[in-house]
């Protein structure tokens, strides 16, 4: 995992994603928790509100159930990537901290775990917009990382993705049958 977040870190693409927008104090509408989910975390309807996609998107996951699982949602590029496991968080959030620390927006509010949110400025097929969360749930530790193609114009970008780190911890909490708290 490790490996792959350095990969990540190390594209390079000629353009770059527009930066957050610097009017953006207060999203337009808040991000809700409401059923379906893509990637068994996050609420379809909040991923569109968030990146402003109205496109087809297909769904692609793998993993173990109860120990790790990826999840990749596109069209014609992978617009959100989702990574979680109860696996070696603190090395993970390590190397994020590393590959992505000059680029942080935010720390995660302390309640809601230890993490941050990113931006890298990158091209939006290399998802710009980065956020790793570790947190504690009953006697695991998982980790949760969610990066975005793009992030709608007028958004706030580290109240959105707080907020959908919010719900994916929630949704971690109900499917694994455990109380998410920091860690």
């Amino acid at each position: 995992m490790a490996l792959f977040l350095a990969l990540i870190a190390g594209c390079t693409d000629i353009g770059r994603a527009p930066s957050p927008s610097p009017e953006a104090t207060a999203s337009i509408s808040p991000v809700v928790d409401s059923s379906p989910y893509w990637c068994d975390f996050l609420p379809q309807q909040a991923v569109r509100e968030i990146t402003g996609l109205d496109v087809a998107i297909e769904e692609r996951k793998t993993g173990v159930p109860t120990t790790h699982g990826q999840c990749a949602l596109r069209n014609d590029y992978d617009r959100l990537s989702l990574l979680w496991s109860i696996r070696d968080g603190d090395n993970v959030l390590d190397t994020a901290r590393e590959n992505f620390g000059e680029h942080q927006l935010a720390a995660l509010p302390k309640d809601l775990g230890t993490g941050l949110i990113a931006y890298t400025e990158r091209m939006p097929r290399t998802r710009p917009y980065y956020t790793m969360m570790l947190f504690r749930c009953g006697d695991k530790r998982p980790w949760i990382s969610v990066d975005l193609s793009e992030v709608r114009n007028g958004r706030d970008p580290v109240s959105d993705l707080t907020q959908l780190l919010t719900i994916a911890r929630k949704r971690y909490g109900q499917l694994h049958k455990c109380t998410p708290e920091p860690a």
